[in-house]
């Protein structure tokens, strides 16, 4: 059944990780150097003044997000294979992890020591998006996992 709570939660899973592919994730900005550094779904980006200085490439974590996206899309349609939803969530999950601690590791690693390393810069919408799109997507496994719990309960009354 498409008007489950669970169904609304893995849409905005892929709503979210939608999101993620088009805003900024992070960035970083010294008013008296000049310098920005921002890190998006496409690359990292080291600009002073008008050109950018350098650029690296960031496209793994669009990748991981279009497949965090048709994850939570196909998983909607399973909603009859509760055991087979609850795989494809697990898949999901792990698949935003990696693509936050791809994310963790541009931050601190890459982008942090470019420039003013005491200034940690700020998160962007891109990123909480994707922590959103992992709260959603552990409380739609809850609810997956509840569904299943109910029906094999009612199986055991017969």
């Amino acid at each position: 059944m498409l008007q489950r709570i669970q169904t609304l939660l893995l849409a905005v899973v892929a709503i979210a990780m939608l999101a993620v592919t088009a805003l900024p994730i992070w960035e970083k900005s010294s008013a008296t150097l000049n310098e920005k550094v921002t890190l998006t779904s496409f690359a990292l980006e080291h600009c002073k003044g008008t050109t950018c200085i350098s650029s690296e490439n960031t496209i793994i974590i669009v990748i991981l997000a279009l497949i965090s996206t048709c994850i939570a899309a196909f998983s909607i349609t399973q909603y009859k294979k509760r055991m087979l939803q609850m795989t494809l969530g697990l898949a999901n999950s792990i698949t935003i992890a990696i693509i936050l601690g791809y994310t963790f590791y541009q931050v601190l690693k890459v982008g942090t020591p470019i420039f003013e390393p005491q200034n940690p810069g700020s998160y962007g919408t891109g990123f909480f998006a994707a922590v959103l799109a992992m709260l959603c997507n552990m409380i739609a496994n809850r609810f997956i996992r509840r569904d299943e719990m109910l029906v094999k309960s009612a199986d055991r009354m017969r």
